[in-house]
């Protein structure tokens, strides 16, 4: 089949087009092509700044080096731990702070607003207000938990390897449940009402209620907000450095993987084995996110 010829205006359209795009399409290849091209680049090469005159192409040496280096490891397992706290607790605190915010009650307009206070704290006074709750001489939890007794000594939240990560995962949950919230009690509010009618009239209670009519109607929301609570939870970066002061301890405590690529870039200077622990973290994101959705993907085929 012959290919239509474009009229003069049709031509002059398309031309218009193209123009009319190439500024966001320039703008992305500026801010995320290029960097990512460079980064994968710059992760087949030997480069530390301590010793510039040894740099050299090494190929896939760094990405070999990752699969060995303990240091890694142990950054991994860091970031699993924190994850599952922060992923499961976070949307599991959500989805019940949304149910609760569906019934009436006096004053449920203001609780939704106050819903967003968290959300609104920028990240790093999120981290310098746990700091200070937290911290061991004049923090705010040791003198809650004297002054009721459960406590006869100041306790070091932030000196402490085990207390720290559960700092962090409070600090973040806190500042991230409120935007998850939002989210569900959106989609809960687009479930028709006379879905929950009829399964009152069936003799469904609450409970019955959330689990076959609230829950699977959710699932596509779960699905965005489980994939986007897991990609924070790996890269989570602000609240590591301002609890810790830019270090990641104690002794490492809260060193997970993004942290660790920051110091071995920025601390180390070693910016080619930074490059291939970024280029690596970017690809556990995406296979992350390729899990929740073949995972809620087969639980909608078996729902069907």
């Amino acid at each position: 089949m012959a290919r239509r010829k474009l009229t003069a205006g049709e031509r002059g359209d398309r031309r218009f087009a193209i123009l009319a795009a190439s500024p966001a399409v320039l703008t992305i290849a500026a801010l995320f092509i290029y960097p990512l091209f460079y980064a994968v680049v710059l992760s087949m090469y030997q480069m530390n700044d301590k010793i510039p005159d040894a740099t050299q192409f090494v190929g896939l040496w760094n990405y070999a080096q990752l699969a060995t280096d303990p240091n890694f490891h142990e950054a991994l397992v860091r970031t699993a731990v924190f994850s599952f706290f922060t992923v499961f607790g976070g949307v599991a605190l959500a989805v019940g702070i949304a149910r609760l915010l569906q019934y009436p009650f006096r004053g449920r307009n203001v609780a939704r607003v106050l819903l967003l206070v968290p959300w609104a704290v920028p990240p790093v006074v999120n981290g310098i207000m746990w700091k200070l709750i937290f911290d061991g001489t004049y923090g705010v939890a040791n003198a809650v938990l004297g002054g009721v007794g459960l406590i006869d000594a100041p306790i070091q939240w932030l000196a402490d390897r085990q207390l720290i990560m559960g700092v962090l995962i409070l600090a973040e949950v806190w500042k991230l449940t409120p935007f998850l919230a939002l989210m569900t009690i959106a989609s809960m509010q687009a479930i028709p009402s006379n879905v929950y009618r009829a399964a009152s009239i069936d003799g469904a209670g609450a409970w019955a209620q959330f689990w076959k009519v609230t829950l699977p109607n959710l699932r596509g929301t779960l699905m965005f907000l489980l994939i986007v609570q897991s990609m924070w939870s790996i890269k989570v970066f602000d609240t590591i450095y301002v609890l810790t002061g830019g270090s990641g301890g104690p002794a490492e405590a809260t060193t997970t993987v993004n942290f660790l690529a920051y110091l071995t870039t920025f601390s180390y200077l070693d910016r080619g084995y930074g490059a291939a622990m970024s280029i690596s973290i970017m690809g556990i994101v995406i296979l992350v996110t390729v899990f929740w959705i073949l995972a809620l993907g087969r639980r909608k085929e078996k729902a069907a």
